[in-house]
């Protein structure tokens, strides 16, 4: 049990795997609960490198729908299906449509045969925007959605986790826009997709806009994630950390 608010990058790449980093997924430990944000087809194999339980994880977070997102999910489900079970339901929360698309990839990658039943339980759960989400309780970690811009006809998120006092903000996929800075102040650790060098995007985030506008997000560390091919493999950029696939940092 982690008495701290604790982020471990499990893959900090794009959806094309650029510098060979995994797909979109972090582990977030609070107290006794053990969270996903995101979950790309990686992310088991990810779990099971850092020596993670995949069966000890309580809840899924998604951001939005897109499979370097959400693709994970399915194997998470085939593992619990077919070698051990779990003994408490799974909770996956996201913007609407969540259960939908997900079952969806599921029954198309891991069909079962008829008569056979589910060794696990999923709850999902449709999360409505600027509205608190207390999944372990009063005494645990709490979340907080917020729109972003990523997909101009459906709902993306970024969230923020608070935990005794810390706050993690995570952008999701988002291209810029002004109440961006507003939704993430006051983050101890701002968790920032960074997708492109200086292409501007109305889908993506480029490391020349996150310059000028560093200044006016007022948080503490901001680290870079979701890199794409210009920056994937950098080892540093002034200003900013860069995430790894692997490292464990105290938010």
């Amino acid at each position: 049990m982690s008495r701290q608010l604790m982020l471990t990058v499990l893959g900090s790449g794009d959806p094309f795997g650029s510098g060979g980093r995994n797909q979109s997924g972090y582990l977030i430990q609070a107290g006794e609960a053990r969270w996903l944000l995101d979950c790309g087809v990686t992310t088991l194999v990810s779990l099971k490198r850092l020596g993670v339980d995949p069966a000890s994880l309580d809840l899924v977070l998604l951001t939005h729908l897109h499979g370097d997102h959400v693709a994970g999910l399915p194997f998470l489900y085939h593992e619990f299906q077919q070698l051990r079970g779990r003994a408490s339901p799974l909770g996956v929360a996201g913007p609407r449509g969540v259960k939908t698309r997900v079952e969806a990839i599921y029954q198309v990658l891991f069909p079962l045969k008829p008569g056979n039943g589910r060794r696990f339980r999923v709850d999902y759960k449709v999360l409505e925007p600027n509205r608190p989400y207390l999944p372990a309780g009063p005494g645990g970690p709490q979340v907080v959605p917020f729109p972003v811009r990523h997909q101009g006809d459906r709902m993306n998120y970024g969230y923020r986790v608070r935990f005794r006092g810390r706050e993690l903000a995570y952008s999701g996929d988002t291209g810029w826009f002004p109440a961006l800075a507003e939704q993430v102040r006051g983050a101890h650790l701002f968790l920032c997709e960074c997708t492109h060098a200086s292409k501007r995007s109305d889908k993506h985030l480029s490391l020349s806009e996150l310059r000028e506008n560093r200044k006016g997000l007022e948080v503490g560390t901001l680290l870079l994630t979701h890199l794409g091919p210009e920056l994937a493999r950098r080892r540093r950029i002034p200003g900013f950390k860069l995430a790894r696939d692997g490292m464990t940092i105290r938010v």
